[in-house]
């Protein structure tokens, strides 16, 4: 494909040192390294992040321009605070898990600084490549596994069958997409479409099938394409008939799923109940492995719903902070959509919105380093034309300090 040569000479440049290579080779190629990471064992995209982060920081002009974006000042603190309230506890994971996910916003306020269609199509056109590689995988680890134990669940190249039932999410929503606005290679797409729907059913992830639905008829609502829309409902229409008749195609038991009711039960319980003891800061991230045991719980690594992981790590101070970074990305996806600006990413966008908050009632996948480096990947599309919306998604001020002549602009106006 076109990208893939295109994006190899960029990464040719940066990498041999040569006087000609531009900004546009490096962000290309930061783009480029950092989505197929991504879809690596995360080691790779531990160091990715990293290194991404840290030419983010050190370069002033790209750090400014990064740190632009509304709110970034908010989430910054946010980090921060959490860092230390997880010192105070003694919680070592959630003191490392605050640097993560600094690192990991720098990264996607970084690339929304940078993203244009191009650099954004070819982060998806990665994405959806690279997943063929990820569904081989789990359908050489099933194969292999099969005679020894046929209720594994494989994990491709993720750490856990769940954060690979999520990333599914992303890449068929992604596939989809690019089926509308790249039609000449529509059957591609449907290729990775399928292939991933049979890694999702290996992965036996109904949290993740829950999340994916949700998020297709998100989408699908918008294109308002009756033909590709009664395709897709007639496909779960006859899934469902035949679950129904034939119990034993389920990837999952009715014990297996009775049993993970129940431990969901136990956790949110035990987490509830530590959260009232520490309700205003929270215990720092990751902060579940610390008081199953105090609490009653059963012994896992999150809550298994995101509101109440938020909570217990966080506090209402810390999940206050949460929600009005997350309130003002949907507000500027409300904002561009009723502008007309770039409308199909903005509606793939509410997609992976809608699939977290799906899926994040029952699990915190999207709270790993793939996961959720990735989603903001996703929503890096909202850097695009972003000066019509900047000002009217930051909080109000007594005295108004306008940045670049757009906003100056968008303020007189009104």
């Amino acid at each position: 494909m076109v990208f893939i040569v295109q994006t190899l000479r960029s990464c040719l440049a940066v990498f041999t040192g040569k006087k000609g290579r531009s900004q546009a080779d490096i962000d290309r190629t930061a783009v480029f390294l950092f989505t197929a990471s991504i879809f690596l064992p995360f080691y790779f995209s531990l160091v990715t992040v990293s290194c991404i982060a840290f030419m983010t920081m050190v370069r002033c002009r790209t750090r400014t321009e990064a740190f632009r974006a509304p709110f970034t000042k908010l989430i910054f603190t946010f980090l921060a605070g959490s860092f230390f309230v997880a010192a105070v506890y003694n919680n070592y994971r959630g003191m490392a898990y605050s640097l993560l996910i600094y690192a990991i916003v720098v990264c996607g306020l970084y690339f929304r600084s940078v993203m244009t269609r191009e650099l954004y199509h070819l982060a998806l056109d990665t994405a959806c490549v690279a997943s063929v590689w990820c569904a081989v995988t789990a359908f050489v680890q099933k194969a292999v596994m099969f005679p020894y134990s046929h209720a594994y669940r494989p994990v491709s190249v993720f750490t856990n069958a769940n954060y690979y039932g999520m990333m599914i999410e992303f890449v068929v929503v992604i596939a989809l997409y690019r089926i509308f606005t790249n039609p000449k290679h529509a059957s591609l797409y449907a290729c990775v479409i399928g292939l991933n729907f049979a890694g999702l059913y290996l992965t036996a992830s109904y949290s993740s099938a829950v999340g994916l639905l949700s998020a297709i008829v998100v989408f699908l609502l918008y294109k308002r394409k009756s033909k590709v829309s009664a395709v897709f409902f007639a496909m779960l229409l006859v899934a469902g008939v035949l679950f129904a008749a034939f119990p034993q195609l389920l990837p999952r038991t009715s014990e297996a799923i009775e049993l993970t009711v129940t431990e969901r039960f136990s956790i949110w319980g035990a987490a509830w109940r530590a959260f009232k003891a520490a309700p205003i800061f929270g215990r720092g991230a990751t902060a579940y492995h610390m008081i199953w045991e105090q609490f009653g719980g059963y012994k896992t690594f999150h809550c298994h719903n995101l509101a109440l992981d938020t909570l217990l790590n966080f506090g209402v101070v810390g999940a206050a902070a949460v929600c009005v970074y997350i309130g003002s990305y949907v507000r500027q996806i409300v904002l561009r959509f009723r502008r007309n600006i770039c409308r199909d990413m903005d509606m793939l966008a509410a997609a992976a919105f809608t699939a977290v908050l799906v899926h994040g009632l029952t699990d915190v996948t999207i709270v790993w380093i793939q996961t959720g480096a990735f989603f903001f990947v996703m929503i890096s599309s909202l850097g695009i034309e972003a000066d019509d919306v900047k000002v009217k998604v930051r909080l109000p001020r007594l005295v108004p300090v306008l940045d670049d002549r757009s906003a100056q602009a968008a303020y007189l106006e009104n």
